[in-house]
């Protein structure tokens, strides 16, 4: 059988392009966004949210129908 020469490469993880105090930042930020949904508050930074998380559309705005016939 024939040697493939992918066969021979290293697998080398990808570098975290994240620093610690970027993740603390990160876990800090969701900590008080989770805290002020727990007291029925929105956050500003979480607005529409959910709605995109789930997949919801608003509705398509139409300014005007014209007749084509």
């Amino acid at each position: 059988m024939a040697k493939h020469k992918d066969d021979e490469m290293t697998v080398v993880p990808i570098p975290a392009t994240e620093t610690e105090a970027e993740r603390r930042r990160i876990r800090s930020s969701n900590d008080r966004d989770q805290q002020l949904e727990r007291e029925g508050k929105k956050s500003r930074h979480n607005v529409g949210y959910d709605k995109v998380a789930d997949g919801a559309k608003p509705p398509a705005k139409i300014d005007r129908v014209v007749d084509e016939d």
